[in-house]
């Protein structure tokens, strides 16, 4: 599994970074709906789903891909603020209610993993190889490596695969889920999730110790030269810009790619980040338009773009048409 490709989808994907089945029709009424009907509008990465609610009234989704990197290009339009402010619910990838918890459960997570580790004698600089660790002792000092030797091998990995989004230029502070939080915290709203907390912490700190020790020295094959780093940084570049440019099909390209699983690993780590949450998404999405009403959507644009999306999967379900 390229680890490129994995810092390259997170980006697209998962929330976390900014830190470090159809609808159950209710019994008696309409059960002959219509399918929902999908269009891109012409806010960049902005879609809008249209059915019917379980009575037969209209109910709307605006979907906001978003992407969990930015700069000051990154930039909400009035109507889509509008949108977000007018709607009957907010949804992100977590709550609101969950994002001031990311610091202190990843920080009991990564003590738990330490201690898990001591136990064990686990250092996982004996489990990379010389070359490995000779790659890691130019990425960064001893003294700091020696520091995250402590814990389990997901954080630094964590850590090293956010070098390349600084090498970007990139500032995860500035992303749109951040934005979306704070601007319904400014206006007295809170926000829903489509995933809990624990399934995002999931996937940050994915599989058993070897697996995140292969995942590792994945990464650092992908940063372990000038000539790799600065490979990383444009790649990053590159799918950042047909962002800003609302470019989807290009967008689509790279999640289908990096869905191409090449190892058992690759297979398991693809199943949790895009194909059960997608899945899950799907059969939320549904629900959203029986409840009625407008929702207002802001999620990883990943989730929403290429052959295996939310969109794909509500079509699949026989709850959603997208027209081309």
């Amino acid at each position: 599994m390229k680890n490129l490709k994995r810092m390259l989808t997170a980006v697209l994907a998962l929330s976390f970074v900014l830190f470090v089945s159809c609808a159950t029709t209710s019994t008696g009424t309409k059960t002959a709906k219509q399918k929902a009907t999908l269009e891109k509008t012409s806010e960049r990465m902005l879609w809008k789903i249209s059915g019917t609610d379980k009575n037969g009234n209209p109910s709307a989704i605006y979907v906001q891909g978003t992407i969990h990197v930015g700069d000051e290009r990154l930039v909400v339009s009035d109507n889509v603020k509008k949108l977000f402010l007018s709607a009957d619910r907010r949804i992100g990838e977590i709550s609101s209610a969950d994002y001031p918890k990311i610091e202190a459960k990843t920080a009991e997570m990564m003590i738990e993993g330490a201690k898990a580790a001591a136990l064990e004698n686990k250092d996982f600089r004996n489990d990379l190889s010389e070359e490995h660790n000779e790659m890691l002792r130019s990425l960064m000092q001893e003294e700091s490596t020696t520091q995250y030797a402590m814990f389990e091998p997901w954080v630094l990995n964590l850590v090293l695969s956010m070098t390349a989004i600084g090498d970007a230029g990139l500032d995860p502070t500035r992303a749109l889920d951040s934005y979306f939080i704070d601007y319904a915290q400014k206006n007295s709203l809170s926000t829903e999730g489509l995933d809990s907390l624990e399934t995002q912490l999931d996937i940050v700190k994915f599989g058993s110790w070897n697996d995140q020790v292969e995942m590792l020295a994945e990464t650092i094959d992908s940063l372990g030269s000038v000539e790799k780093r600065e490979e990383a940084a444009q790649e990053i570049i590159d799918m950042y810009e047909a962002y800003i440019d609302d470019d989807v099909d290009k967008l689509s390209k790279v999640i289908d790619k990096s869905q191409v699983a090449e190892t058992a690993i690759e297979k398991r780590y693809n199943k949790l980040l895009w194909q059960d949450r997608n899945v899950a998404w799907a059969k939320l999405f549904a629900e959203y338009l029986n409840e009625g009403g407008t929702t207002f959507v802001f999620a990883g644009c990943g989730h929403f773009t290429g052959k295996n999306s939310v969109f794909n999967e509500m079509q699949k379900n026989k709850t959603l048409i997208i027209n081309k």
